[in-house]
């Protein structure tokens, strides 16, 4: 034991200064989606280690590093071992690679990979497919594509690993996995997407991979002892490519079986009692680009909720559902007018309109009885009786001025105590808590600015569900100032 750090520093001080670069790779014809192994082995002296990003064109996937030493008849060599994996997509060549070492500069030897397409057998083994019935579309059009993986039930597989497509250009509204099923000899198992283009153009859709792990031995590079070890295979799906068509001027929405309803709680209410409704629109559509839908009614309060989308698959057919929900507040009989959806249909090529039908809405103790004869405005007949002053009765005068005077004075008298009577008579009858009540009453005086604000803040309290605060000495300051 007292001679073992001697024996290690004879070791270390007995190798080998000469500096030798090697370079190999452990396959050499591959299939598209497998991985190589390019290893950069160097013995001898330092040496300053390679920058390798890339190797055939394509990025590194991984790498690692290994130091050993070895000796024969008393001479000993330390050698480190780069090793870098990569994927290559079709046959290309691994260009020279540059060592800087203590004894100069050693370039290895070009190494040409060889990538071939799948034989017969490894396609009987496994196979990733893409298809679609869909190869032109609108911009925003939903469609559907189907990722069918298929894997004989003998292939011992430990382990895989999924790697989706790039989708760049395509939304993807919804994804569903179905169950496997055995179809003869094979696993069968599928992805169903449903896509939407973003934009107008030839867009492709990037192939899926997928890296299948079965059990293997090899020998160790070191004690060439066999080792129990797992190859993994790559596979890769096809493209898919679609052409996008630009939807026509002053159209959002395209699809096709769409459905437009409109439905509401009641059609008679009390006043400033909201009216729900909501409308429903059913089909396969891009209802993300809907518009507004909010209609305008003269005299009325309309809210409205977000809108909320769905995307399902049933039995593997795909539908999407908007729903959207209004309140419609008024004191006087109104109507929801009718709502329209322009759309082009896919089915037909054409574009069509949809619509609901209106909904009138009676408003009980409404006491506005509004007309829809014009009003008319008529000059007075020169017979109308008339009260004539003298100019000349100078007494006459004297008692108008007079009345006037005390009239004026009256008025305004009462305007002053008039405050004070109504919130002695008022105050007892409405209830701080009553909200309808006092919305109700502050309707009356909604041309000042704090009451249109108090307004605002107490409709959606009531009729929307909405949180708000509600700031209750400003609310009691706008009850003392016109006295209720």
């Amino acid at each position: 034991m007292k001679n073992l750090g001697k024996i290690i520093l004879f070791l270390i001080f007995s190798i080998d200064l000469f500096a030798a670069v090697s370079a190999d790779v452990d396959q050499r014809v591959i299939t598209p989606g497998n991985v190589v192994n390019f290893t950069l082995q160097v013995s001898g002296s330092g040496f300053e280690k390679p920058s390798i990003d890339t190797l055939c064109g394509v990025n590194v996937l991984g790498r690692s590093s290994q130091t050993s030493i070895s000796g024969v008849n008393g001479q000993f060599t330390k050698t480190q071992t780069l090793s870098y994996s990569f994927s290559p997509e079709h046959t290309c060549t691994i260009d020279p690679i540059e060592v800087k070492t203590d004894e100069g500069t050693v370039t290895t030897k070009p190494i040409k990979i060889e990538v071939r397409p799948l034989s017969a057998d490894a396609k009987a083994r496994f196979s990733l497919s893409y298809e679609t019935d869909k190869k032109d579309v609108y911009v925003g059009e939903p469609f559907e594509v189907i990722l069918t993986s298929k894997i004989r039930r003998d292939m011992k597989v430990v382990d895989s690993r999924f790697e989706p497509s790039v989708m760049n250009g395509f939304w993807v509204k919804k994804q569903q996995q179905l169950d496997a099923v055995y179809d003869g000899d094979y696993i069968k198992r599928k992805v169903i997407y449903i896509l939407a283009a973003q934009r107008d153009g030839n867009l492709t859709l990037q192939p899926a991979k997928m890296s299948l792990a079965q059990r293997a031995t090899s020998r160790d590079p070191f004690f060439g002892d066999m080792m129990p070890n797992l190859n993994w295979s790559k596979y890769l799906s096809n493209s898919l490519h679609v052409r996008v068509k630009p939807l026509p001027k002053g159209i959002d929405l395209v699809g096709h079986n769409i459905t437009l309803d409109i439905s509401v709680d009641k059609t008679k209410v009390n006043q400033n009692e909201p009216v729900n409704a909501t409308i429903k629109l059913t089909g396969v559509a891009n209802f993300e680009d809907i518009g507004s839908l909010k209609p305008f009614i003269p005299n009325i309060s309309v809210f409205e909720d977000d809108a909320k989308i769905e995307h399902l698959i049933k039995n593997g057919v795909y539908s999407g559902e908007y729903t959207k929900k209004m309140a419609f507040v008024g004191d006087g009989n109104f109507t929801i007018p009718s709502i329209q959806i322009k759309y082009l249909d896919t089915k037909t090529n054409s574009v069509k309109i949809l619509k609901t039908e209106p909904v009138h809405v009676s408003v009980l103790g409404n006491t506005v009885q509004k007309s829809n004869v014009p009003l008319k405005i008529e000059k007075a007949s020169s017979n109308d009786e008339r009260v004539m002053v003298k100019t000349e009765d100078k007494i006459s005068y004297l008692y108008l001025s007079l009345a006037g005077l005390a009239g004026f004075l009256l008025g305004v008298l009462f305007m002053l105590i008039r405050p004070l009577i109504a919130m002695r008579k008022g105050s007892s009858t409405i209830s701080s808590k009553d909200t309808k009540a006092i919305l109700s009453r502050l309707i009356e005086f909604k041309d000042d600015a704090d009451v249109k604000e108090m307004i605002d803040l107490l409709e959606k309290k009531l009729y929307t569900g909405e949180d708000v605060m509600i700031d209750k000495t400003k609310l009691k300051e706008l009850r003392k100032r016109y006295g209720f």
